[in-house]
């Protein structure tokens, strides 16, 4: 499995709470660090449109080069929640959702009460897989996963990463994002 390609997305700025949309932004990455493209879909700020964005994502040009999916959160565009498990039996192919920090789910759930009739739906997709602490070289990240073990999950990261915490097609896919609304790409993953 040389030329191993994983595709990571990340979603451009939005205002939260205002309704529109949003980019998001996937890198198709080979291990050796090789881009082989990227795929651009638009999602609704808060609505509940990113799994069937990601598949559709997923279901084209490189479908069959696509082994495993990794993501800037499980969240896109506010509270545009990617539904882990309905997307892997949808395609077969892992996911993984990688933070730098742990997320606050308490303060989520808080804030989906106040906002969202669905909320306990919502609150469900983003307590519904373990996040789990594992280490990136010298960095602390989180994960879920689908698909995939957390041994495997864990090595594909590694090997996805060049420098610093966060896998390549993940940090491309935010530059690429940001750079979209701003003009020029701007702050860390």
């Amino acid at each position: 499995m040389k030329n191993i390609r994983v595709l990571g997305i990340d979603d451009s700025y939005f205002v939260p709470h205002k309704r529109g949309k949003v980019d998001i932004v996937g890198v198709v990455m080979r291990r050796s660090g090789y881009i082989d493209g990227f795929l651009i879909r638009k999602i609704h700020v808060d609505e509940m449109d990113s799994t069937e964005k990601i598949i559709d994502m997923v279901e084209g040009k490189y479908e069959k080069d696509i082994k495993i999916v990794i993501t800037q959160g499980i969240t896109f565009g506010g509270f545009n929640i990617i539904d882990m498990k309905e997307f892997y039996e949808k395609i077969n192919k892992p996911v993984i959702v990688i933070s730098r920090k742990k997320p606050d789910i308490d303060s989520m759930i808080s804030a989906l009460k106040l906002h969202f009739d669905d909320w306990e739906d919502r609150a469900r997709l983003i307590t519904s897989h373990e996040i789990k602490m594992i280490k990136n070289g010298d960095y602390e990240i989180y994960i879920q996963h689908e698909g995939i073990g957390i041994e495997d999950a864990a090595k594909i990261i590694r090997e996805f990463t060049i420098r610093g915490a966060i896998p390549e097609p993940l940090r491309i896919a935010h530059l690429l994002a940001s750079s979209l609304h701003f003009g020029e790409s701007k702050g860390k993953v």
